[in-house]
């Protein structure tokens, strides 16, 4: 097959896939990155294109503007998949970048000045060595990153990154090696190697869109995933986890006949900070007071949101006096570090009852009944006139 030929249809596969990835990013606008990625990819497809007309259109719009958007589209690529992966501050799109603009006057001298073919192949495979690079370095520090921000993500197979990973690292050994063997034609010529390039280039698009779309759906998995076990506020446990948990931990200390101990607590002006302030800064106090309340249990403690503005913490091997203990440390720390807004220190009241069993007395629906009663006990009592 004519390379010519070859070169429109690896444009048109490209424009094809590039479409697939912007209704992928219409469709899930709300995971970041996306957008970048497919505007990259489509910049991409213009670009092969362009260089797809080389010897009909002029070589200011067939090669240098061509490769410029062919590698060109590979810096949002990057940049979105860098945001993709909790890397927002990542340096190595501009790093790219300076790069590209180099690659760009080479490409430039090479074709207007001292023309040659060989050695624009050369300065084009290297800065797209660099791209792949870069990229399989971001997707495995993002996949580390991943794994141990979000528990989720660390039991889930991860295909789609691990796939886009192994071609990044593939395309960086084989266009390293295919260099070596073009003899410095054209892209439209019939040489071997350029074809052999050509048809890599198709398998390269066709698995890039693929494992996009793919690792979009795994990131959709792991955010229902999410939200069925976290609270999407305070990013702690909601209620059904709670529950599910609680049982378990329940049933460890029943066969080595260890108390346990329940907190139940509310936060008791919560309705008058979200009416004074709004619903976000309401949020914001449940985030604070939920992170106060972690840094101050144990590992094995359970810390869940269970209601609009109610907590529940389940102490395994804690008896009543270390309850308290315990009660002690999350009411100096939300004393000591006061929540802020525009200035204003907002300081969360709450309300603390404990209950703790043993052996045969914990049942876990009994204590969330027997906390609920207390908490309305403390509550009634505070209203009661003095």
């Amino acid at each position: 097959m004519d390379n010519q030929i070859l070169t429109i249809a690896l444009a048109l596969v490209s424009m094809i896939t590039g479409v697939a990835l912007l209704v992928n990013w219409a469709s899930n606008r709300q995971i970041p990155g996306l957008f970048r990625i497919a505007m990259g990819y489509m910049a991409t497809c213009v670009g092969i294109l362009l260089a797809s007309m080389q010897g009909t259109l002029p070589p200011v719009i067939s090669v240098l503007i061509a490769n410029a958007l062919i590698m060109g589209g590979r810096i949002p690529v990057l940049s979105g998949l860098a945001n993709f992966w909790n890397q927002e501050k990542s340096k190595l799109p501009l790093i790219c970048f300076v790069w590209f603009l180099g690659t760009m006057a080479g490409i430039y001298y090479f074709t207007f000045i001292d023309e040659s073919v060989l050695w624009r192949i050369r300065i084009y495979t290297a800065m797209m060595v660099i791209f792949s690079v870069s990229v399989a370095y971001v997707l495995a520090k993002g996949l580390k990153i991943e794994h141990k921000l979000r528990p989720v993500m660390a039991i889930n197979t991860n295909f789609g990154a691990y796939l886009l990973l192994t071609l990044s690292v593939f395309n960086a050994v084989m266009e390293s090696i295919f260099v070596l063997f073009r003899d410095g034609q054209p892209i439209a010529s019939s040489e071997g190697a350029t074809t052999v390039f050509l048809l890599g280039y198709f398998v390269t698009v066709t698995i890039f869109a693929i494992s996009i779309i793919i690792m979009t759906m795994e990131e959709l998995k792991v955010e229902y995933q999410e939200d069925a076990i976290f609270d999407p506020i305070t990013t702690i446990l909601n209620e059904r986890a709670f529950i599910e948990v609680s049982n378990r931990v329940l049933g460890v200390a029943l066969r080595y006949t260890k108390p346990v101990s329940m907190l139940t607590i509310e936060l008791t002006n919560l309705d008058d900070v979200v009416k004074l302030h709004g619903t976000k800064v309401g949020n914001s106090m449940l985030r604070h007071f939920a992170l106060m309340a972690t840094d101050r249990r144990r590992n094995e403690d359970v810390l869940a949101r269970s209601s609009y503005k109610q907590f529940r913490m389940l102490l395994p091997g804690v008896d009543e006096a270390g309850s308290q203990v315990v009660i002690k440390k999350i009411e100096d720390a939300v004393l000591g570090e006061e929540y802020v807004y525009r200035g204003n220190s907002l300081r969360a009241e709450f309300l603390v009852c404990a209950i703790t069993k043993r052996e045969e007395d914990l049942h876990l629906q009994q204590m969330l009944q027997e906390g609920e009663v207390d908490l309305i006990r403390m509550k009634q009592q505070l209203e009661a006139p003095a």
